[in-house]
């Protein structure tokens, strides 16, 4: 159980001092933006960067890896649509927000530095690829959902290029390719970039602490909960048992699976609230879910990782 502790623990106080420092106003919202902006555009990718041009690839593609993983997300996805039409009874529109608020992990932010922490280096093969393939394929599916599948008949539809385009220099996407390519290519990186490239690398899962809990300070809790409670259910424990399911199915190497069930395990992802105030669409019910689903990972992750450490 230390082992957890060790884990857990550090990883949660950097979240609370974040979060203290925001409600004392010392941090604002700007503050999360910032440090989220830094963690997104430089940090991750070139800690992916260097990752990727660096470690021994897997011989084959790992689809089996990602169809047990994806496929669990977009059931949960699923579970989502079905919860908000049957007992929410929100409209068409709003379906997409609750899908999103089900099936989509926080990978960056929290899931990012607990994976490094527990596995270091290891882990870091498996978290990169569920870590760019979920905007991918969750951000177009949302979009969708809001934009078609939920817009007004004489609405303007949506520009495919400009979306694929936007996908494509995705900054987790490109430093993607662009170690995989180096690597592929035997492409070494000298001492020094290395060096640059491993220094601002670190400094992605203290910011990604800190930005979350800034953000979630900037959330207000009241009203009615049932409706997040829900989506927390599907989130914290429906999503990681149907991983499991899927890891089990396709035989997934034990580290790597013990990687997806931790980021299943993972709370709803900020973006979920991104979609939700950009749109206008159940705010305070995302916000709740965000909170709400936080929490309850400390409790699951911690089991988990128990399980796995031991």
């Amino acid at each position: 159980m230390s082992a957890v502790f060790d884990v857990v623990i550090p990883v949660f106080s950097i979240v609370l001092l974040g979060y203290v420092l925001a409600r004392a106003g010392i941090f604002s919202a700007t503050t999360s933006e910032g440090l989220t902006g830094f963690m997104f555009y430089v940090a991750v990718p070139a800690m992916l960067f260097k990752t990727l041009a660096t470690t021994a690839l897997p011989t084959t593609f790992p689809w089996s890896y990602l169809l047990a993983f994806y496929g669990a997300s977009f059931l949960v996805f699923g579970g989502g649509i079905v919860l908000s039409r049957q007992h929410f009874a929100w409209p068409k529109r709003d379906h997409g927000i609750a899908a999103i608020s089900a099936g989509y992990s926080n990978m960056v932010m929290l899931g990012f530095p607990l994976v490094v922490s527990a596995f270091g280096e290891r882990g870091a093969l498996p978290l990169f690829i569920l870590l760019a393939f979920q905007s991918t394929l969750l951000f177009p599916a949302t979009t969708w959902m809001i934009e078609v599948y939920g817009r007004a008949r004489n609405a303007k539809r949506p520009g495919v290029v400009v979306s694929a385009g936007k996908m494509l220099l995705n900054p987790v996407i490109l430093s993607l390719g662009l170690g995989i390519g180096a690597n592929l290519l035997s492409i070494e990186i000298s001492d020094t970039p290395a060096r640059i490239l491993e220094t601002i690398g670190a400094a992605a899962p203290a910011c990604a602490l800190v930005a979350l809990g800034v953000a979630l300070a900037q959330y207000e809790i009241r009203g009615d909960f049932q409706k997040s409670i829900a989506l927390v259910l599907l989130k914290n424990f429906l999503h990681p048992a149907l991983v499991w399911v899927g890891c089990w199915i396709f035989k997934v190497p034990t580290l790597w699976m013990q990687v997806a069930i931790l980021l299943a395990a993972m709370p709803t992802g900020i973006n979920a609230f991104i979609y939700a105030r950009n749109y206008d669409i159940r705010v305070e019910v995302v916000t709740k879910t965000i909170v709400f689903s936080t929490l309850v990972s400390m409790v699951t992750v911690s089991i988990l990782l128990h399980i796995f450490l031991n």
